[in-house]
């Protein structure tokens, strides 16, 4: 039976997340860097690159496991090439839930919570997307399933995989996994009054497979690039980012904020899924380890000064085994109450979708009118369903309106939208004129898509920054900009004579290529 369970699941995993997979291009801002720094390896294994200078942000891992797909699926679209890691890698993970949880709670839970898991709207985008937090997410949350199979009476092979997915983690986004993975386990064996591990040979292996694991690149990284590089990498992006983000900073509330969102509709079930976990403590006290784990991580990113509701991708295990938990109570209040909230929700969502603003974005009306339809069918399941006392026919409802919307949007919302997404179409417009070796620069903040569709790498040049820009014209007498056209009048009033070639909107924003050299001026 489990085996054709998780064949089923499989099956759902690959309508979700591979499906159509590259109906679109890839996307600013994350997408085009991952997919340039990957192909970029094709100069350099060791260190990776973006626009030909080195990138110091994140270890190389990602990089590899996408360089390593785009070369084996070169027959394909590199759109679906290089996501396809980030796909398995959700399957993968889900597969390695359903499974742990079906094994040391039951098999309802597991199915429950793995359902939530694959149709949470945060786990669901980020498995179609070509970034590198899927796949760190994953082998964070598996270290920490096969630390807890370690400790339920599993065997020793699930301990060194405990190490072996910390140390991959490591290398996919470098400290971070430390501090999400091992302060997590303290606190659980704190808890527990067991210390025996830390005497354990086991644990020395382990702690030898974990170095080996990262020690290599790291040691051929320091005598490559030297210590500039292991600081930005280790410290900045890690600990000076902690403390003092850049961008993304965020107050401490931040998440209590976007993860009901991120999470929905299985968010509302949450605050008392978490209650019940508390009052099951002493008759299963298993629970305590996934309360643990999503505590400690919510705290942790809570307080580190940057935030991006990606980051809560860790924390989506045991929020789907809590959150599934309130569908097998025999009655609840709670339950019914969100039931109503939900009925009312998703019909005022199909009327919005129905009857507001039919006159904006015309060319998604039809998909509208289908998600519409099964918003407000939706809300008539759940006040029958709801009068009947069936809440996992509700619970059935709930996924089939998810993964409805899902798949519409996986075959035909996202190739509509992509032209309002895609720099492809600009690119190619570019290509022509470069083609007899005119230099081009980017004149704004580092966006890796217009290089990689471009093809040719581009003289950057940070927004603002117009003395760097004066100074191109020391040694480049003719060259392009492409930049914001806010940014126009900037770059006229430093390179006298700039010609406007031509002009393109990407979504709401008006971009310009512009000549420098020519005989017209702006």
């Amino acid at each position: 039976m489990m085996r054709w369970l998780v064949l089923l699941l499989c099956l759902i995993c690959s309508v979700l997340f591979l499906y159509n997979i590259q109906s679109r291009d890839f996307w600013a801002p994350d997408e085009g860097d991952f997919a340039e720094i990957s192909r970029e390896l094709d100069n350099d294994l060791i260190v990776p690159h973006l626009n030909n200078k080195p990138y110091g942000e994140k270890p190389p891992l990602f990089y590899y496991i996408t360089y390593g797909s785009h070369k084996i699926l070169s027959p394909f679209k590199d759109e679906l090439a290089m996501r396809i890691p980030t796909a398995l890698s959700a399957m993968g993970w889900a597969v390695f839930f359903f499974i742990t949880i079906a094994r040391f709670f039951t098999r309802k839970e597991a199915i429950l919570a793995t359902a939530i898991l694959i149709t949470a709207p945060l786990y669901y985008w980020q498995a179609r997307y070509l970034q590198v937090d899927m796949v760190f997410a994953a082998l964070t949350a598996c270290s920490m399933l096969s630390f807890f199979r370690f400790t339920q009476g599993g065997r020793r092979v699930f301990y060194y995989l405990f190490f072996v997915f910390a140390g991959l983690a490591f290398m996919t986004k470098g400290p971070l996994s430390v501090v999400l993975i091992f302060p997590a386990v303290f606190i659980y064996l704190v808890t527990e009054k067991d210390f025996s591990l830390f005497r354990k040979k086991e644990t020395v292996l382990g702690c030898i497979v974990f170095a080996a694991i990262i020690l290599p690149w790291y040691l051929a990284i320091y005598f490559r690039e030297g210590f500039p590089y292991l600081y930005e990498n280790v410290f900045r992006q890690n600990f000076i980012r902690f403390f003092d983000a850049w961008s993304h900073k965020r107050p401490f509330y931040y998440y209590l904020m976007t993860l009901p969102l991120d999470f929905f509709p299985w968010s509302l079930f949450l605050p008392v899924g978490i209650y019940a976990a508390f009052t099951r403590l002493k008759e299963d006290p298993k629970i305590r380890f996934f309360l643990i784990w999503a505590a400690w991580m919510f705290l942790f990113f809570s307080l580190s000064s940057g935030k991006i509701s990606k980051y809560m991708l860790p924390l989506l295990p045991p929020l789907a085994l809590l959150s599934s938990t309130v569908f097998l109570a025999d009655k609840s209040t709670y339950r019914n109450v969100v039931f109503i909230i939900l009925s009312v929700l998703f019909f005022i969502l199909g009327g919005m979708l129905f009857f507001y603003k039919t006159d904006t974005y015309v060319q998604f009306y039809a998909h509208r009118l289908v998600i519409g339809a099964f918003a407000v069918a939706l809300s008539g399941a759940i006040i029958i369903f709801l009068r009947g006392k069936r809440p996992l026919y509700v619970f059935a409802a709930l996924l089939l309106f998810m993964g409805a919307t899902y798949t519409a949007a996986n075959t035909s919302v996202y190739k509509t939208w992509n032209p309002y997404k895609s720099p492809k179409a600009l690119a190619e417009r570019i290509k022509p004129l470069i083609k007899d070796g005119t230099p081009w620069v980017y004149y704004g903040s580092m966006r890796g898509v217009y290089i990689y569709y471009v093809g040719t790498y581009a003289t950057h040049v940070d927004e603002h920054d117009t003395e760097a820009l004066r100074a191109l014209t020391k040694n480049m007498n003719v060259f392009y900009i492409l930049a914001r056209k806010r940014d126009m009048k900037e770059a006229a009033d430093v390179l006298p004579g700039l010609e406007l070639v031509f002009e393109e909107k990407i979504g709401d924003t008006p971009m310009v290529l512009l000549k420098y050299g020519g005989n017209s001026a702006l």
